[in-house]
């Protein structure tokens, strides 16, 4: 018994316990399922219970209340405070929730272990009690058969707003936006086939374009389900998914297959062959629309003539500053819908309050091409043609 090592030997535990959590967790579906686990019954109560569901989004949640903290004032402020610090967000309920993707399970579960050890204060995992989940038959999956191009977008629609819960959009030329941050994207649905398929133009403009091809046709293969194809100079991506006999969880595979693509490797490919993604074009704002930034951050307090004053007057670099501010608002914008389809209503009200000091940063430079284009400052003498 001299080289039993209590400590170890917890930690051990913990980490089969941290492991089996999140394999639970990753097993639950969005029908209402849920996993518990429990501080056993102490002589002050229930000491806390984590309770595990899967969001609308399909995000994985743990979710625990404030009920179940220290009673005493300052040690309740006090571990309050410690899971706000871990990611924990307190609603107005009192629920305290975090909440993750499917594949960043594994940190959701050091998050909750975390708590039951350090706020709860759980010694061993044998003092938790779990509910074990109920073993469910096979279901029948029964889908639907499109008898035309408007019937099967109806279908996508409806499937679409039942996940993300909220209206979907439908543009003028019969497709549909797709929450994909600053790269734009559409799901559209083909007229010839039963085919829904997936677009975004990578690089508007590539600069070298047998680079490009060479990069298509030697790393192409590493993206299953991808196509990247050259088109007028530009660089576009295609997804197409069959849908013969529509099902919702085909639909949900195939939109979350594109997210990814364009989420974690589209920007690689821009970077590869335009030198810089959207991201990167952001960041490197010209230094007038910067100091625009500094010295108005909501644009409200600088007027016309000031502001052409920041911009030296010249209507060109005017009239690229709001191209700039316009695309940057439509980020944000794209952004702040991404964030209410992944149900994190923080994201989605701070990506707003940026959509909307970028639209007042656009009129004001509105207002001053005004004022530079009809010479109503009086600052630039105008030039005769002779």
């Amino acid at each position: 018994m001299r080289d039993f090592d209590f400590d170890a030997s917890v930690d051990d535990a913990w980490r089969a316990f941290r492991i089996d959590l999140a394999d639970r967790a990753a097993q639950l579906r969005a029908d209402d399922e849920h996993h518990m686990v429990q501080v056993q019954q102490s002589p002050d109560g229930p000491r806390g219970t984590l309770t595990f569901t899967v969001t609308r989004a399909h995000r994985i949640r743990c979710t625990a209340h404030v009920a179940d903290l220290h009673p005493a004032p300052n040690v309740h402020a006090e571990q309050l405070d410690a899971l706000t610090a871990a990611g924990w967000r307190l609603l107005r309920d009192g629920r305290l929730i975090v909440e993750v993707s499917r594949r960043h399970v594994d940190r959701l579960a050091q998050v909750a272990v975390d708590a039951l050890r350090e706020n709860w204060e759980v010694v061993h995992p044998s003092f938790l009690e779990q509910d074990l989940p109920v073993i469910r038959e096979a279901s029948v999956a029964v889908g639907a058969h499109p008898v035309s191009r408007e019937h099967l977008l109806r279908l996508i629609v409806s499937a679409l707003q039942d996940i993300a819960g909220r209206r979907i959009t439908v543009d003028d030329d019969g497709d549909i936006p797709l929450p994909t941050g600053s790269l734009a994207s559409w799901l559209r649905v083909l007229t010839e086939e039963p085919t829904i398929e997936f677009v975004a133009t990578l690089v508007d403009e590539v600069p070298d374009t047998a680079i490009a091809a060479e990069f298509i046709a030697t790393e192409s293969v590493r993206w299953p389900g991808i196509t990247l194809v050259l088109h007028q100079g530009s660089l576009m991506a295609f997804s197409s998914v069959p849908m013969t006999a529509f099902h919702r969880e085909n639909l949900t595979a195939a939109v979350g297959h594109w997210l990814q693509f364009t989420a974690e490797t589209a920007p690689g490919i821009i970077s590869a062959l335009a030198g810089s993604g959207p991201a990167a074009q952001n960041e490197a704002l010209p230094d007038p629309l910067q100091t625009l930034i500094v010295l108005d951050e909501d644009g409200s307090t600088l007027d016309p003539h000031e502001v052409a004053t920041i911009c030296r007057h010249d209507q060109s670099a005017i009239l690229d500053y709001i191209r700039t501010s316009q695309e940057q608002y439509l980020e944000w914008m794209k952004s702040a819908a991404e964030a209410d389809l992944a149900g994190d209503a923080d994201e989605a009200a701070a990506c707003r309050h940026e959509e909307q000091a970028w639209r007042a940063t656009t009129e004001q430079l509105r207002a001053a091409l005004r004022v530079v284009v009809l010479r109503g400052d009086g600052d630039v003498p105008s030039q005769r043609v002779r």
